[in-house]
């Protein structure tokens, strides 16, 4: 006879949640100090989680933090229940609000994060309408100061200003089929985004500068095509490392002649004097990035 669910044990939600801080730290101490515990009782409470399950978590003969295969399955399942644990508690200890609330986001470094954070939202704040726009992060830096936008997404060189923050940063790297002809080819072929692009201007400046002769082959206001190109080989772009996959590979770094592109960022601005919705979905785009960062999430995938 299997066994009902009412004969299983329950996974606690404080050990589930001291689990995931040691995996995203790789640390005990500093997990301790997130989940605001003591590094002997953090010791605890894996004993108490590995007991609940009947597995070992962590292999025990290294001093780094290393997840058993039962502790990287658990891990995927520990990160469920705390979303679905903060949500419902965000519902209920969120004020209930009404009302509109504007959100922009640009076609390249914000379309992959658009639909968690609206779900995200939407769960806490049901009878909030969401308007999303998506353009240039320089036409939404520009509608945002202007007031037209409440919360705004931008991939940008410079800091936006006093009204925005810093949410997420990335490696921006050169991406090509594996095996591919596009990278051999002279002029060496492109797929970028629309003009004013952060990705495009560093992609293009690097090539300059390393005198690579080139040439824009496809370009887009939607990331989504470059990587379309690029996975027809008819291309390659200048990409988040996150697109990396078996796939579509890394091609600059050590013997490439391709340049080094750098870091791109992303960040978060709001109009002045926004209210209560807006600074409210604020918080939900930052929880998603620093939640995205923690967890080294293939954002494209």
């Amino acid at each position: 006879m299997s066994r009902t669910s009412s004969a299983l044990p329950n996974l606690d939600i404080d050990l589930a949640r001291t689990f995931v801080a040691i995996c995203e730290t790789g640390n005990f101490s500093r997990a301790a100090e997130r989940v605001f515990r003591t590094p002997s009782a953090v010791s605890l409470q894996v004993k108490k989680l590995e007991e609940t399950v009947g597995r070992a978590l962590f292999r025990r003969e290294t001093r780094l933090v290393e997840l058993t295969g039962d502790g990287e399955h658990l891990l995927g399942y520990a990160r469920k229940l705390l979303r679905l644990n903060d949500e419902a508690m965000e519902f209920f200890r969120m004020p209930a609000m009404e009302g509109k609330v504007c959100f922009g986001a640009p076609y390249d470094a914000g379309i992959y994060a658009i639909p968690s954070i609206l779900r995200r939202f939407a769960t806490t704040h049901p009878h909030v309408e969401v308007d999303v726009r998506l353009d240039s992060s320089a036409e939404l830096r520009r509608r945002c100061a202007a007031g037209e936008i409440d919360v705004a997404l931008l991939a940008t060189d410079d800091h936006p200003g006093f009204l925005a923050v810093e949410v997420y940063r990335e490696a921006l790297v050169w991406i090509g089929l594996k095996n591919g002809a596009a990278v051999e080819r002279d002029p060496l072929p492109l797929a970028v985004a629309d003009q004013g692009c952060a990705w495009r201007g560093a992609a293009l400046a690097g090539l300059d500068a390393a005198g690579i002769r080139y040439r824009v082959a496809y370009s887009s206001e939607n990331c989504q095509a470059q990587i379309a190109a690029v996975e027809a080989d008819l291309a390659i772009a200048a990409l988040p490392l996150s697109v990396a996959s078996n796939r579509l590979v890394r091609l600059d770094g050590e013997g490439s002649a391709l340049p080094s592109l750098g870091t791109y960022r992303v960040y978060m601005m709001k109009r002045e004097a926004g209210g209560a919705v807006a600074d409210a979905l604020a918080a939900h785009v930052g929880e998603e990035f620093r939640e995205l960062e923690g967890r080294g999430a293939r954002i494209f995938a």
